[in-house]
């Protein structure tokens, strides 16, 4: 979650720290405009104070990995970069294309360009119309490089690698298109906050780092258009900071929550398992007091004794069912009528039972893919104040149960056997089959909850996948841990809740920044009159 959040706050800063330096560069193309008001000079104002609008939207945008919401469609965003970026350069070109080089004995150069696109790509027109990005910024760059060359003005070196880089970052950005393949390598390559993601990025920092020392060394060089930058820069780091500082508080805010929220549920969570505790040993002493029972088990009548605790197990929809002699010896179980006459007097809730006393209790058994765990309970059979039996009853905790806790809470819901994972919601990475038999090797885990019987809230990786979670112990009758509950939900959920409210932040922010040009400019032609 922090990854993302960290990805696209860059994101935020870089582009528009992009925009400050084509606006920058749009300044002294209108300062030498408004000096000598040729066609051209305005026509490159114009085009790189749209690729500084371009840069701006880009900007606001959020990516819609992280934001469930969006004030602005995806089709909206690429459009208005389309109405900004393309004519953008495109101006810029024809404005490169007008002005004549510095003249050399015996030499013209032209240049052109020859786009095709194939038939076959049947692309719909804003995927087209983007492919132009780089195709554009490369030529740019290209006839900046023609003029530091054949025309001999050196100086625009750094311009014609800006934009070289510019395109490599423009191309680098096409690959989005191959974000909905079904290839998991190639989506977590070309996907949001991807590698080539990060990539356009960095390149995108890394060509306006190269135009920034050409651009500020010409517009330093007037007092008004030094004093306005100075505000103008100062005034971009300002809300930068304010965003960055703003949603970082925000999405921690939502973290805290919850991680609160994950304490209560868990709680909510082993007060179920109570309950059904609860259930269990009303059972159990149901069965206890039934005369029937009673008088089979004081005859030792094995057959009928079956026949009926198979009929109750049945009728409760409990996992096993098993009634013992004083000694322990089983003589009757409901989900096996057949095996009998093993001895269950070392069974922790018998012995208790055999002692008069009813109890209930988290049990563990030995499963296919993972031990499983039951909720049981045991109770005394008695007559005429002795005690000449028990009943042990109990029901598994599978994946119905998580299941409920899941549709009740919304929450990924796990039951850990010591570390093993016996019933989850968590699906496997082929998203189908459930992760059971996962071990969690966690060392804070493994320590706060299944040592020390302590809970834990915190973050987790399972699966590879970063998660909250809270995790509480799970005791016996013998207040012994034999493993845990735990609940939780993906960090990157929090980034899709937060989205909305980050790309308003960031929305405001633009606006804000765009409305406070005036008075920065206003106030450093103020102070260059008062100077003067």
């Amino acid at each position: 979650m922090w990854y993302q959040f960290i990805l696209e706050n860059l994101h935020f800063a870089i582009n528009l720290l992009a925009s400050l330096i084509f606006f920058a560069v749009a300044w002294l193309y209108l300062d030498a405009w408004l000096g000598r008001k040729t066609f051209k000079e305005f026509l490159r104002w114009l085009g790189f104070l749209l690729l500084s609008l371009s840069f701006l939207i880009s900007a606001v945008s959020v990516e819609t990995s992280i934001i469930k919401y969006s004030t602005f469609s995806t089709s909206l965003i690429t459009m208005l970069l389309i109405a900004t970026k393309i004519p953008g350069y495109i101006l810029i070109i024809y404005s490169l294309i007008l002005d004549p080089l510095q003249p050399k004995p015996d030499l013209t150069k032209k240049l052109g360009m020859i786009l095709a696109i194939p038939e076959t790509f049947k692309f719909s027109i804003i995927i087209v119309l983007s492919f132009f990005y780089p195709i554009l910024a490369a030529l740019v760059g290209l006839l900046y490089l023609r003029r530091a060359t054949v025309g001999l003005e050196n100086h625009l070196k750094p311009v014609a690698w800006g934009f070289f880089i510019l395109s490599i970052s423009e191309f680098l950005s096409l690959f989005s298109v191959l974000v909905k393949t079904s290839n998991v390598d190639l989506y977590n390559l070309v996907a949001p906050f991807g590698l080539i993601w990060i990539a356009a990025c960095l390149l995108t920092l890394v060509a306006i780092l190269v135009m920034r020392g050409w651009i500020f060394s010409y517009l330093l060089k007037r007092l008004q258009s030094q004093l306005f930058m100075i505000f103008t820069a100062t005034i971009v780091v300002i809300f930068v900071l304010i965003t960055i500082s703003f949603t970082f508080l925000l999405l921690k805010n939502l973290q805290d929550e919850a991680l609160s929220r994950l304490q209560t549920d868990v709680k909510v969570l082993n007060f179920a398992v109570d309950s059904k505790k609860a259930e269990s040993l009303s059972d159990a002493q149901v069965l206890a007091q039934n005369s029937d029972v009673i008088s089979l088990v004081e005859a030792k009548t094995r057959p009928k004794l079956n026949d009926l605790t198979q009929s109750f197990l049945l009728t409760k929809k409990q996992s096993f069912l098993v009634i013992t002699s004083e000694t322990g010896q089983v003589l009757a179980r409901g989900e096996d009528r057949e095996r009998i006459g093993d001895s269950l007097s070392d069974d922790p809730l018998i012995k208790r039972a055999l002692l008069g006393q009813s109890a209930a209790s988290i049990i563990t058994k030995d499963g296919v893919l993972a031990p499983q765990i039951y909720v049981a309970s045991a109770t005394p059979i008695t007559q005429n104040g002795a005690v000449i039996g028990a009943v042990m009853i109990g029901t598994v905790m599978d994946n119905a149960f998580v299941d409920g806790v899941k549709n009740a809470t919304g929450l990924e819901a796990s039951l850990y056997s010591d570390n093993i994972i016996s019933a989850t919601t968590l699906l496997s990475s082929d998203a189908k089959t459930r992760a059971i038999g996962i071990k969690e090797e966690d060392k804070n885990v493994r320590n706060d909850v299944l040592i020390k019987g302590r809970s834990y809230v915190g973050g987790l990786s399972i699966l590879n996948v970063s998660y909250f979670v809270a995790d509480l112990p799970i005791k016996d009758v013998d207040n012994s841990i034999v493993g845990m509950f735990s609940v939780g939900r993906e960090q990157s959920s929090l980034l899709l809740a937060a989205g909305h409210s980050i790309e308003l932040t960031f929305l405001v922010s633009v606006i804000l920044l765009i409305l406070s040009i005036i008075p920065a400019f206003l106030i450093s032609k103020n102070i260059t009159k008062q100077l003067k």
